[in-house]
């Protein structure tokens, strides 16, 4: 949204508030965490995107992608220890 906002050179919250109906003092639903249906629905007549596409890409679906990958990267001995590297932390035995 911010880079569609930039293309019109439009001020984010204002492009949200003509473009999708958000109001300007609603700054949760600009992060799109969780947004509404007939925000996404909105959104996908202006772009074109199905709801359902637009519907994974909210920051909750990305987030659960996100650690499910986590979790089968450090399931093995060597993806944890690669991780471990990468990341310059210790996974505990727990986790």
């Amino acid at each position: 949204m911010r880079r569609l906002a930039q293309c019109y050179g439009a001020r984010y919250e204002y492009f949200c508030l003509r473009a999708l109906g958000m109001p300007l003092a609603d700054s949760q639903a600009r992060r799109f965490q969780e947004p509404a249906p007939d925000v996404l629905q909105r959104l996908s007549d202006g772009t074109g995107v199905p709801v359902e596409q637009l519907e994974q890409m909210t920051w909750r679906h990305v987030w659960i992608r996100l650690m499910d990958e986590m979790r089968r990267i450090t399931v093995t001995p060597e993806g944890r220890a690669e991780f471990e590297r990468f990341s310059g932390q210790r996974l505990s035995q727990n986790s």
